[in-house]
């Protein structure tokens, strides 16, 4: 099977996750996956922790789901798929390292696995089983453009979108496990959720494409049984998205054909490029981020 080149059709899986059954998430994921593929998807994005959920009251648990990247079963799965369809597959999952647990976006294509990123702000009770990443924010260059991973609680975070951004990135695929917050938090209809908002806000402000995709339905453990946001979607540098905004409710799969070389397309108005116009007389350009502090992927 060829292997795609921009314009490309990008898939964003949302789907409902049982807590801690990987085998059970793991044949979800390969179903849907070939179902976004016979769509004619060639760049496919899961949510976070897709295999396993985050349920875990202790490390035990979380380094009992964790497993090598990439050697573990999870991500071969999913760099099996990318060479079976020649397409390029995105998701999170708990990564053992040594002694060490990492919450990792892997990306996979149809030569195989490509690279992975490590989430550089673990969430809520995360900090205390995984480690911070320690793998900068890479940018992974591929046929179909400049692919770059976000993971949850990373994408809360402006520096990460515009260091990804500065390194020309064209697409931001960002892999979420986010609670419903509608009432805690007291968003108006139609928002569950502010990822959504995050990454329509930072599309914008760098003009790239991201990609919010959301787990959905509730926690499936006693200690964990809170209702997860959904409203996953694909979005322009614009900041508008693409394929409409997905319920809150229900899984689906999200699809928009699109061209990621038009992020680069940045100097359409001379006094309105957010890149070019930059204030770097008062604020540092590079934000202090040396990638050669980071090992190549």
């Amino acid at each position: 099977m060829k292997a795609p080149v921009s314009p490309v059709k990008v898939a964003c899986i949302q789907m409902d996750i049982i807590d801690g059954n990987i085998d059970a998430n793991l044949q979800k994921a390969e179903k849907l996956i070939r179902e976004a593929c016979a769509a004619g998807a060639g760049l496919i994005v899961l949510p976070e922790t897709f295999n396993s959920g985050f349920f875990m009251d202790c490390r035990e648990q979380a380094y009992q789901a964790a497993e090598p990247v990439p050697g573990g079963k999870s991500s071969q799965l999913l760099i099996s798929l990318a060479r079976e369809y020649s397409v390029y597959i995105c998701a999170s999952l708990l990564e053992r390292s040594g002694s060490d647990i990492f919450n990792a976006g892997i990306l996979a294509g149809p030569d195989g696995y490509i690279g992975k990123c490590r989430k550089l702000h673990p969430c809520e009770d995360e900090v205390y089983y995984v480690e911070p990443g320690d793998l900068g924010i890479p940018v992974f260059h591929t046929p179909i453009g400049r692919i770059g991973l976000c993971v949850c609680l990373d994408a809360y975070y402006p520096e990460v979108f515009r260091i990804l951004a500065l390194q020309g990135v064209d697409i931001v695929c960002c892999m979420f496990n986010s609670s419903d917050v509608k009432e805690t938090r007291h968003l108006p209809d139609p928002f569950h959720t502010l990822v959504t908002t995050l990454c329509m806000a930072n599309a914008v402000s760098n003009h790239i494409f991201t990609v919010c995709c959301d787990r959905v339905g509730r926690g499936h453990d006693t200690m964990h049984g809170s209702k997860f946001a959904g409203q996953s979607a694909i979005i322009s540098p614009w900041g508008g998205p693409l394929s409409g905004i997905a319920s809150d409710e229900e899984e689906t799969i999200l699809y928009a054909d699109i061209d990621l070389s038009d992020a680069r397309k940045k100097n359409y108005h001379p006094a309105n490029s957010r890149l070019a116009v930059r204030r770097t007389d008062v604020y540092s350009a590079d934000l202090g981020y040396d990638p050669k502090k980071y090992p190549r992927q």
